[in-house]
């Protein structure tokens, strides 16, 4: 006979703790023992415990290789006549038959209903205890479970592939909000709504009267950076800046030559370069960049209050003066095809037609970031990443453990990125390299995401992997927050960021008058429910893990313990040096700073 002390802890969660009755088998190299329950007078397994029992094997199993738990309700009913199934959020088992002598399970995963679950130790290495038929068929049994449990859909419309389930309530436990995040976040929703409502916003259907009166909406949960963004809107110099720092700092490019459909003269830009001053000689150096929204062309659009919206894809052409000097928008095409109803509207222009120029640009801002940049490559890819990895990886895996469009115009934008998405793209380093803005100063969303990236690039060798899995870490954590949680910043002053616009793009130039912006921008009523979603979806309703911090000790073995600490460390210093750096910014640049990334897309 073969004597164990078993060790189980239980989570703290809100209904962590279970009446049904938990027992374990041990396998090993010499076979499996029968199940033996984990059992003593009243209730076991209470939400934050850790309890030990003792338990005796008929025979020596050799050398550890899982540990098979089995959990079922209790012959007896539940206490108050409860008929529900009792999930029990488990952290880890620790087997221990010396002092000293200890291997621990770690599970960290909800269990429901009646089953079972294997475990591998902690700190278990690849050996030939791995090839053991045990350990192999039960891979495969895992595998069978996985893929019945994850099941993918295909969508025709182009979309990345989702999970086949119909509504939120019927995903496993284990990848759902907790419940205690779940009710903060309703919470928020409620007290958003019932505040706009109060102020008279909600419901009204109609145009703003003034851009006054738009900003008693924007005393709605006011930022600093906000605020900033309420006082500078208007200036180019932060209208081109927020092509490097703002919510959508993935499209600028320098450019080598004038696109032949946005036919730019140095007459037209003459104001600005100076006289005598060529776009050739400027093309030469370096200093012009365009963010070209060409994508949007065509793009099928919305009804809003039972009116059709529009749309443009505007394309800006910049200069960046030698030095240090600002950034600073030079041109502004709205449409693809030049022509006469389709002007390049130009700084010297009249104040609001340059005003609507630009604000046309922030509207294709909203509409690639919130469909492309933000739905599609920090939410629906990382739930393919995130499905594969569900579907194919055991807990035990190393991968594992550190883990104004309408719906139409947002399934046709997916599905154009879609065809022309590559892997390159998806690398930090290789990106900013194709767009050639390596050099361009103050671009801090590239000089804080290189930081978090470093890492060396075809998936046939470990560099190459290590690179995938890099690019898979960073698109789910720092990129998803580069480009998420400065939203309601950008966006709480609408006119800054306008979710969609109401008349078609201007046709001609000494048009744009006061009233004439007000009517272009989005109703009241759409306002609000924009900037409610994007006040929803900017901060975390509770239950963070920022980058970096691992609360399931999955790892037990010292390498990775040290690797984890090495990594803890460096984020620590470039949060400092971010720090320090945002000292002298009049607007600070905080969303890659290390304590606000979350470890993965979890809002």
């Amino acid at each position: 006979m073969t004597k164990f002390r078993v060790r189980v802890s239980t989570g703290e969660a809100c209904g962590a703790g279970t009446w049904d009755k938990v027992s374990v088998s041990i396998v090993g190299t010499q076979g499996e023992s029968p199940l033996v329950p984990l059992d003593r007078l009243g209730k076991e397994f209470t939400a934050g415990a850790e309890e030990d029992f003792e338990v005796t094997l008929p025979q020596d199993v050799g050398a550890v290789l899982m540990l098979r738990v089995h959990k079922a309700p209790p012959k007896l009913p539940l206490p108050l006549g409860s008929l529900q199934p009792d999930a029990w959020f488990c952290r880890w088992f620790q087997l221990e038959w010396l002092p000293g002598a200890a291997l621990r399970f770690p599970c960290y995963q909800w269990l429901e209903g009646e089953g079972d679950l294997v475990l591998r130790e902690g700190a278990a290495k690849v050996s030939q205890e791995d090839h053991h038929p045990a350990l192999q068929h039960q891979r495969q049994e895992e595998l069978k479970a996985r893929k019945e449990m994850y099941s993918w859909k295909t969508y025709a419309d182009g979309w990345p592939r989702c999970l086949d389930h119909a509504t939120v309530k019927d995903l496993d436990l284990n990848i759902k909000y907790s419940a205690v995040k779940n009710a903060k976040f309703f919470f928020k929703v409620h007290s958003a709504f019932t505040e706009l409502k109060i102020k008279g916003f909600l419901d009204r259907i109609g145009l703003w009267r003034s851009l006054r009166e738009m900003r008693r909406m924007f005393n709605f949960h006011k930022t600093p950076a906000a605020e900033y963004v309420f006082a500078h809107w208007q200036e180019d110099a932060f209208f081109a800046s927020q092509f490097l720092n703002g919510l959508n700092p993935v499209l600028i490019r320098r450019c080598h030559s004038l696109p032949k459909n946005f036919p730019v003269t140095d007459e037209m830009v003459a104001p600005v370069l100076g006289p005598g001053t060529s776009l050739q000689a400027e093309l030469e150096k370096g200093s012009l960049f365009l963010v070209d929204h060409s994508i949007l062309s065509g793009v099928q659009t919305n009804v809003i209050n039972g009116k059709p919206q529009f749309s443009a894809a505007p394309m800006t052409l910049l200069h960046q003066r030698s030095g240090s000097g600002p950034l600073l928008p030079l041109a502004i095409q709205l449409k693809q095809t030049p022509g006469p109803d389709n002007p390049i509207f130009l700084p010297s222009d009249d104040k609001w037609d340059w005003l609507l120029a630009k604000t046309w640009v922030r509207n294709a801002e909203f509409s690639v970031h919130e469909a492309l940049t933000h739905l599609l490559h920090a939410h629906l890819l990382p739930e393919v990443f995130a499905l594969a990895t569900l579907r194919q990886l055991p807990h035990c895996h190393p991968l594992f453990k550190s883990t104004g469009l309408g719906i139409g115009g947002f399934s046709e934008l997916i599905k154009r990125n879609m065809e022309q998405l590559n892997y390159s793209a998806l690398c930090f380093p290789e990106d900013i390299l194709a767009r050639d803005v390596e050099d361009i100063p103050g671009y801090y969303y590239r000089d804080d995401g290189m930081q978090i990236w470093g890492v060396p690039s075809l998936l046939d060798t470990q560099e190459a992997l290590v690179q995938y899995v890099t690019m898979v870490i960073f698109t789910c954590s720092a990129k998803h927050t580069a480009v998420s949680a400065g939203q309601f910043d950008s966006c709480v002053w609408m006119p800054n960021l306008p979710p969609t616009m109401q008349l078609p793009p201007p046709t001609s130039k000494g048009q744009a008058r006061p009233e004439s912006f007000i009517a272009t921008l989005p109703p009241v009523n759409a306002t609000c429910d924009v900037i409610i979603a994007l006040w929803m979806l900017s901060k975390e309703p509770g239950d963070r893990r920022p980058l970096g911090h691992y609360p399931d000790e999955h790892f037990t073995e010292d390498a990775p313990r040290r690797s984890m600490a090495a990594f803890q460390r460096q984020l620590i210093q470039i949060s400092k040096g971010i720090a320090e750096r945002n000292r002298g910014l009049a607007l600070p640049y905080t969303y890659l700073d290390p304590p606000l990334i979350e470890n993965s897309v979890s809002i």
